[in-house]
């Protein structure tokens, strides 16, 4: 065989070869459409809604406080307003590196209801770490103390001071002071304070155990709201909660429509307009901090786009690891109504092992206000503490609030929803009570 011959039948079987290799690469690799489904699925959010820390924890009340008298309202244009004007504010600390001033219950009362000077107050439903309002506001100073605050209080300086703005702890006694050096912080507050014509004269009804409450005077007029709601689609929880949806196989049983993957269980209860998402964790979990709490939950939401309406913080159970939120008008709390149930108004999370363990929350979101009824006369504050104080079957020293809040009720298999102003009692163990009017209480209630 000549040089020419082998050249050729060597290019020949390198050609073969070549062809060989490429049918190869072309049959045996998977379809663009496949690889696109199966190895890099995302999970899709419910919707586009992201929320900051300040726009879930948020004060449910602002309150002034003159020498001589209280008062509040219940429109939270002001409370707005000035809970978004301090997230622009510089919080100094001084030198008093020690910042949690410790008070005897004494001294404490002492200074909440000094008359030395005016204070506007912002109460919580709960209290909030130090970590967690440090990372919404600026402090000056790194600090590792461990408190959680339910008040914070400002006083009403002349134009020349600085305004101190107050974080207090009633539950462990505990006020730290900080100063915001900015002329602007001082005429806000200032034109806030010169409103409270415009508000409703309150007073303070205190507890068997001192816990001060504030309760208007007179009668308060709400109206009543009709809404139209929008039943979020099983498909949108299914792609949302879990992190590969083609795994999820679908069972629907009689009272309820569940998926799984095996591992995780979506329970959708369409006739509850109630959602339940179980992921198994390990039973041996660590304890959290509860502004890790706050931190990790506030990002499952906007994660999966669970801020389908407005919600406010409304409790965190450290030793359960467990965090609430409540659906909002305003700054006003919707609650459940048992007398004509409709569905949930909580977002409600477990967390187990870094990781949601249980995920409850409505299918439902309020669409459109349809209409507003003539305002509903709810009985004074005055008469609220007469009831309680007659109703001996009431341990006043649980009582941890007492507050106005919105009943949700409608028929379960129509679209809209009836918002009722109404009292509420708001018990230490997280029992929620209505008071209806001069009738008394209802030990159903609102849950």
């Amino acid at each position: 065989m000549n040089k020419e011959s082998i050249k050729s039948a060597t290019l020949t079987v390198l050609v073969i070869i070549s062809l060989f290799f490429t049918w190869n690469m072309w049959n045996l690799q998977p379809s663009y459409e496949e690889f696109q489904n199966n190895s890099f699925f995302e999970s899709v959010p419910i919707g586009p809604e992201r929320r900051t820390p300040y726009q879930v924890i948020r004060p449910k009340q602002l309150y002034i406080h003159t020498p001589e008298a209280h008062f509040s309202t219940l429109d939270d244009q002001y409370l707005e307003a000035l809970w978004t004007e301090m997230q622009d504010w510089n919080y100094s600390l001084g030198n008093n590196k020690n910042i949690a001033q410790t008070y005897t219950e004494e001294n404490f009362n002492n200074w909440i209801h000094s008359k030395a000077e005016a204070k506007i107050e912002l109460r919580f439903l709960d209290g909030i770490p130090l970590e967690t309002m440090k990372s919404m506001f600026e402090w000056d100073t790194d600090t590792n103390d461990s408190i959680n605050f339910d008040r914070i209080y400002l006083n009403v300086p002349n134009e020349k001071e600085a305004q101190k703005v107050y974080f207090v702890s009633t539950e462990n006694l505990k006020i730290v002071e900080t100063s915001v050096n900015l002329p602007d912080a001082n005429q806000f507050v200032s034109t806030i304070y010169n409103k409270k014509s415009e508000f409703t004269s309150y007073f303070a009804f205190e507890t068997d155990v001192g816990n001060e409450i504030m309760l208007p005077e007179n009668k308060i007029e709400l109206d009543s709201y009709q809404y139209l709601t929008d039943e979020i689609g099983d498909e949108r929880f299914k792609d949302a909660l879990f992190s590969n949806p083609r795994l999820v196989k679908q069972d629907v049983n009689f009272s309820s429509n569940r998926y799984t993957d095996s591992k995780r269980e979506l329970n959708i209860f369409p006739n509850e307009h109630l959602v339940r998402f179980v992921n198994p964790t390990l039973s041996e979990s660590s304890i959290l901090e509860e502004y890790l709490l706050l931190e990790q939950s506030i990002n499952y939401l906007n994660d999966h786009g669970g801020w389908t309406d407005d919600y406010l913080l409304f409790n965190i159970d450290k030793s359960n690891q467990q965090i609430r939120y409540v659906m909002s008008i305003g700054s006003i709390p919707v609650l459940t109504s048992t007398e004509e149930y409709f569905g949930p108004t909580m977002i409600s999370q477990r967390w187990g092992q870094n990781e949601i363990a249980i995920y409850e929350r409505p299918s439902y979101q309020l669409m459109t206000q349809i209409s507003s009824s003539n305002p509903i006369s709810l009985i004074s504050g005055k008469e609220v503490a007469e009831i309680l104080k007659a109703d001996q079957s009431i341990d006043k020293s649980k009582i941890e609030n007492i507050y106005i809040a919105y009943e949700l009720g409608g028929s379960t298999d129509q679209k809209y929803v009836k918002l009722t102003p109404s009292w509420c009692i708001e018990m230490k163990d997280g029992t929620l009570m209505k008071l209806n009017g001069n009738q008394g209480r209802d030990k159903g209630g609102l849950e």
